[in-house]
């Protein structure tokens, strides 16, 4: 992995972002636009996309656009839908970052609730599913298209307490193995796992809040990661873990 820094390595490439308005979607968003490209962003929330969009046209960067979209209520009709417009406004898609997520209550197996274990499946990995499904056309139209799943460093290690969210990150990523390897045959859209590591982000706040603020990394220093696994220099590069800066 050489040659990190951004630069206009994504110029003129469609990048879709779930959890647009999040700690690491925004960083990711602004890195990709910064590097070029023009993103989309998908979040349930509208008011931190739209932020976001500003400070995005403020910079002098490519014109974003916006999808709310709850994936806690969406179905396969709303995901064919999202795939409809972003056909008809780009007509492919060379990325797809799944950075949303919801951690819930971190709590023992024995006392959650089945509402509260659907509904956090449902979001942190049954949309990844949905969303990466719904788009993988616009995906094999691009020819050299990147998803990543992401991962957290600490769910991902099944130890207790981490509740249907830790669950459903150790299934995404056995999830998004499958998918390389389902697509590697074609070579038209490589699949990666990103586990940023401890970054000073809420998400770890809330985890971690024994932790001082300035103990982890800031997330903008996952920037160059970025833009290197949506960017050329990934190429070929397909079922890995990708780790954030040590």
């Amino acid at each position: 992995m050489n040659n990190l820094s951004p630069g206009k390595v994504l110029y003129g490439r469609v990048i879709l972002i779930s959890g647009a308005g999040g700690g690491l979607g925004s960083v990711a968003a602004k890195a990709c636009a910064a590097a070029g490209a023009c993103v989309v962003l998908l979040d349930k929330a509208v008011s931190p996309m739209e932020k976001l969009y500003d400070e995005i046209l403020a910079a002098g960067h490519t014109q974003p656009a916006i999808y709310p979209l709850d994936l806690d209520k969406a179905t396969e009709a709303d995901y064919a839908e999202l795939a409809d417009i972003l056909n008809s406004q780009f007509g492919l898609l060379h990325g797809l970052l799944h950075s949303a997520a919801d951690l819930g209550v971190l709590e023992p197996l024995a006392d959650i609730k089945s509402g509260q274990w659907d509904r956090l499946l449902r979001i942190n990995l049954s949309a990844a599913q949905g969303l990466t499904r719904a788009v993988l056309p616009l995906l094999q139209r691009a020819g050299d298209a990147s998803v990543v799943f992401t991962s957290n460093s600490s769910a991902r290690l099944g130890k207790a307490y981490w509740g249907a969210y830790g669950v459903a990150d150790i299934a995404l990523e056995g999830m998004a193995r499958m998918w390389a390897d389902e697509l590697a045959s074609a070579g038209l859209v490589r699949v990666n796992i990103f586990v940023p590591g401890p970054v000073n982000s809420p998400s770890r706040r809330k985890t971690h809040p024994g932790e001082l603020p300035d103990e982890n990394p800031v997330p903008e220093s996952l920037v160059a990661r970025y833009t290197y696994m949506f960017g050329p220099e990934s190429l070929g590069i397909n079922g890995q873990i990708i780790e954030g800066p040590v």
